[in-house]
């Protein structure tokens, strides 16, 4: 889902899944999310012009079926432009994923998706070359050797759609590089996070506080 502030991304996408039916957990919830954005309501993404950062870096992260009910999980993305946090979505998937490493692989492809469309933007604008290819992250070792491997009978059951990876990535249009969990900002987009590891997120999307006190 998208949503106007990255920092309360999740917890939107994840309220809005009981519009039709709330109950009193959900509207305690839902009060918790006002009063943070009270507090915090100084808080504002922050672009800096910086030359020496990549012009597009992507992170792509996956909370594998953390929905207790269908145990559909929940897709993650972010994408900086030149260092400064431009698009990002925190989204439930559609299928059921059999393993971790199958939900990452379709929270990637979710991202590379929208790092394809941001790079077009930015060939148009002359930013990049038509030739060149753009990075995203991802903290899955197992996902990231399906991107870039051979197709295999163990991952025929994937939509195919989610298999444009491959073709993007031996096209040379996609990079996908791995990084350890704890530098994974995507993570803020599909889980709740305990606080100290929500504020340090947080600050490395760029958000900075304009004025006030932060809760």
């Amino acid at each position: 889902m998208l949503c106007v502030r990255p920092d309360i991304c999740y917890a939107v996408g994840y309220l809005g899944r009981f519009q039709v039916q709330p109950d009193e957990a959900h509207w305690q919830a839902l009060k918790r999310v006002v009063r943070y954005v009270k507090g915090t309501k100084n808080l504002k993404l922050q672009y800096k012009q910086n030359d020496d950062a990549e012009a597009l870096v992507g992170y792509a992260d996956a909370d594998w079926a953390s929905d207790a009910e269908d145990r559909k999980s929940v897709s993650g993305f972010v994408f900086k432009v030149f260092g400064n946090t431009v698009s990002w979505a925190s989204r439930k998937q559609q299928t059921v994923a059999l393993s971790s490493c199958e939900a990452e692989y379709a929270a990637l492809s979710a991202a590379a998706s929208e790092g394809l469309w941001l790079h077009g933007i930015l060939e148009d604008l002359k930013q990049v070359r038509p030739d060149t290819a753009f990075k995203v992250y991802e903290d899955n070792r197992g996902c990231i050797a399906m991107a870039t491997n051979t197709e295999s009978k163990r991952v025929k059951h994937i939509y195919v759609k989610h298999h444009f990876l491959r073709d993007h990535v031996a096209q040379g249009r996609l990079q996908i590089e791995a990084i350890d969990t704890a530098n994974q900002i995507a993570d803020t987009f599909t889980k709740p996070l305990e606080p100290g590891r929500f504020r340090e997120l947080r600050t490395l999307l760029g958000l900075t506080d304009s004025g006030g006190v932060l809760e």
